[in-house]
């Protein structure tokens, strides 16, 4: 049986090219199968070749159990800075005050200066001084390491200090807040300055020197109110009233500091001239010249900061009061004593038209925090300070006043500064808490 189904399957016809195969027993007829087709070769422009994604990009659902990861926060624009900042500050002319102010600064990154810095302050203190300065500073604005500074300024201020003019008497503390000593002086106006490099020393490893023309005008109101039996209705009865100061002030600096803030090393030079007459809109002629040198050196491989400064102002013509009592230059201030000139004399205590001072500062911040990103330094100083006041050329080196004292630093950023500073000297002595460095 097995031999005679071999011989019939061997007998089979064998299968035809292209031919369907029988179907097996039990299977529906499928019906005939063509070959696949072949698909239609058709050029299609697909344009240029497309990268492809990065397999990270892709989304993938995570296993069961998992969370999604959190997404990545953009980083910060380190460039601008926006810091408000409660104002403390105190000294005994014009007593606690407190205020705030809005600080805006843009700086580009390995940048040691500020491009641009704003500043809007606004304070009070608890003997109703009022202080309220609207300001700009831009630099390198068109390329070329120049500076623009603009603001305006209001002060309202019921204890303001007259002691005479060229008055070398001493007064004792007491007598100081003696309302016979206080006028009413009031304050308005703005400014605007410029200062065009001339020319730059690249110091490889250190901040380059720059050479500046500096030009500016400015503008105030002074109302001048004397108290009844006060020393000013005394002594100086025409500087009450309305005076109204415009000046046209030009001049060189150089800059060569590492920080506008909280220097280290450089310097920073300004000469300049002051004019002011009808003019100008000025309520009378007169002209000053200014000088004031400032250098600053790190002490070695130590955090030790050595400062000074010198000073040097005259002035010529009828200066009005608020002139008499003031520094000019890049940075106007009170002169001679006070929280930035003369500390442990009272504020404005030697006025008259020639002036000059020397201070010396030891700077020490050895201990420093990081807060974030940010970085807080705390340290200490000690101060001195020289000067000289008189109404002729002639008498300027017959009085000295000589004061200096400690202090306490806290420097946030090399942005924001404060100090707590005791200043002594042959009157007395005063404690000053001020948002910034005296120079």
């Amino acid at each position: 049986m097995f031999a005679a189904c071999a011989i019939a399957l061997a007998l089979a016809p064998s299968p035809v090219p292209g031919a369907t195969p029988a179907t097996p027993p039990g299977v529906p007829p499928e019906g005939p199968k063509l070959p696949p087709a072949q698909p239609l070769a058709v050029s299609v422009d697909n344009g240029p070749p497309k990268p492809e994604l990065p397999e990270a990009t892709v989304p993938v659902t995570p296993p069961a159990g998992r969370r999604f990861r959190k997404r990545q926060r953009r980083q910060r624009d380190n460039r601008h800075r926006l810091l408000p900042l409660p104002h403390l500050s105190s000294q005994p002319a014009t007593g606690l005050t407190l205020g705030g102010s809005l600080n805006y600064a843009y700086r580009l990154p390995n940048d040691n200066f500020n491009r641009v810095y704003g500043l809007a302050w606004s304070r009070v203190s608890t003997k109703l001084v009022q202080d309220h300065i609207l300001s700009a500073r831009m630099r390198d604005m068109l390329g070329r390491r120049e500076i623009f500074n603009f603001g305006f300024w209001a002060s309202l201020d019921p204890v303001y200090p007259f002691y005479g003019v060229n008055n070398h008497g001493t007064i004792t503390p007491a007598e100081l807040q003696s309302p016979y000593n206080l006028i009413r002086m009031d304050n308005w106006g703005g400014w605007f300055t410029f200062e065009h490099p001339l020319y730059t020393v690249e110091r490889p490893g250190r901040s380059p020197g720059t050479l500046r023309h500096y030009s500016g005008i400015f503008y105030y109101v002074d109302i001048v109110r004397g108290y009844a039996n006060s020393r000013l209705v005394e002594e100086y009865p025409s500087a009450e009233g309305t005076t109204r100061r415009g000046i046209v002030r030009l001049g060189l600096t150089w800059d060569s500091r590492d920080n506008d803030w909280s220097p280290t090393e450089g310097s920073l030079i300004d000469v300049t001239f002051d004019a002011a007459g009808k003019w100008t809109g000025s309520t009378s002629n007169w002209g000053r010249f200014h000088t004031t040198v400032r250098h600053y050196w790190s002490l070695g491989q130590s955090k030790v900061v050595l400062a000074h400064r010198f000073t040097f102002d005259s002035l010529w013509g009828e200066p009005p009061l608020m002139t008499l009592g003031e520094f000019g230059g890049l940075f106007p201030m009170d002169a001679y004593g006070g929280a930035f000139v003369g500390r442990g004399f009272g504020r404005r205590r030697f006025i008259g038209k020639h002036k000059a001072t020397a201070s010396f500062e030891l700077r020490f911040a050895p201990v420093e925090f990081k807060i974030r990103r940010h970085t807080l330094g705390v340290g200490l100083e000690l101060f001195v300070e020289a000067g000289l006041v008189s109404q002729t050329m002639t008498d300027l080196l017959k009085h000295w006043y000589v004061s200096g004292g400690p202090g306490l630093l806290l420097i946030w950023d090399r942005f924001v500064v404060f100090r707590v500073e005791g200043g002594f000297g042959k009157e007395g002595g005063a404690l000053y808490l001020q948002s910034e460095h005296a120079f």
